[in-house]
């Protein structure tokens, strides 16, 4: 009797089987379990991870404080905080989104700030008298400038030479461009030289309030109080020059209305200023 045949035993090419090991799961090619990182997104197949776009989460969105894994979520703007923990004696206010001082929206990517700061990562503080929209900010009688703006500015309370105010962001002028505030409109130059004087027309944080006509006190004929030659300016920052001109609210003989701007004069005196004296007046 014949032994029987063995039947011939197959074996995959081994081309074949390597091919077949080395292909990763479906999941990890697509991302699936990451909703394919949202179309925001590139899937890392080896770690079935997301790298998401640029405002999606993405390595270089740098001072985040919540990225999406599926890249599903927006992040907002940064900017240099207001406000953090300092990493040094002279180092702090690091990057942070809304510069922490708002909450972002992570719909749309857009900062909602707190009241009184601005700018799309609410970088910025907001100057006083900007609540209304229609007269704007500095309640329509000013402009509001940066800190670094203000201290290139000879007009600029408190007065003081002209200055610089920029250059170490990192460390002593971070809020050189953050905070914001008012120089208020004047009918008459101002400043520490001569001829120009020491207070605005309009004045306050928010320019609201409005001097009135300014004269020398008519009862004090040996003194002129409106001499500021050498006179320090409010603030202590700077001294008037010669010919400098100090600001005299109704000659010292009235009461100033700051809402209008207009004196109310004592008995005896009169004129806009309240700097003429009436010959009933004199003893």
């Amino acid at each position: 009797m014949s032994p029987q045949k063995r039947k011939p035993h197959h074996q995959l090419p081994l081309f074949l089987l390597l091919t077949i090991l080395t292909i990763p799961p479906t999941k990890s090619q697509t991302c699936t379990s990451l909703n394919a990182c949202s179309g925001h997104g590139t899937c890392n197949p080896s770690t079935d991870t997301c790298t998401c776009y640029s405002g999606w989460g993405a390595p270089t969105d740098v001072g985040v404080y919540y990225s999406s894994p599926d890249c599903s979520l927006r992040t907002c703007l940064t900017d240099r905080a207001w406000g953090d923990v300092p990493t040094s004696a002279t180092a702090a206010h690091a990057l942070a989104e809304c510069s922490n001082r708002g909450t972002c929206d992570r719909t749309d990517g857009v900062c909602e700030c707190f009241k009184g700061f601005e700018g799309s990562a609410c970088q910025r503080k907001a100057c006083p008298g900007s609540d209304d929209a229609v007269v704007g900010d500095c309640s329509g009688h000013g402009v509001c400038l940066s800190m670094v703006q203000m201290a290139a500015r000879s007009d600029a309370l408190p007065l003081s030479v002209v200055t610089t105010y920029t250059g170490f962001e990192s460390t002593t002028t971070w809020d050189s461009d953050k905070i914001y505030g008012c120089v208020c409109d004047s009918s008459w130059t101002v400043g520490l030289g001569s001829g120009e004087r020491q207070e605005p027309e309009y004045f306050g944080p928010d320019c609201s309030l409005r001097h009135c006509p300014s004269g020398d006190d008519p009862r004090t004929t040996s003194v002129d109080e409106t001499d500021c030659a050498g006179v320090t300016a409010t603030g202590g920052r700077g001294v008037g020059a010669a010919g400098n001109v100090c600001h005299v609210d109704c000659s010292n003989r009235g009461i100033c209305d700051y809402g209008t701007g207009k004196c109310q004069c004592f008995d005896g005196y009169y004129g806009e200023a309240c700097n003429l004296q009436s010959a009933l007046a004199q003893y």
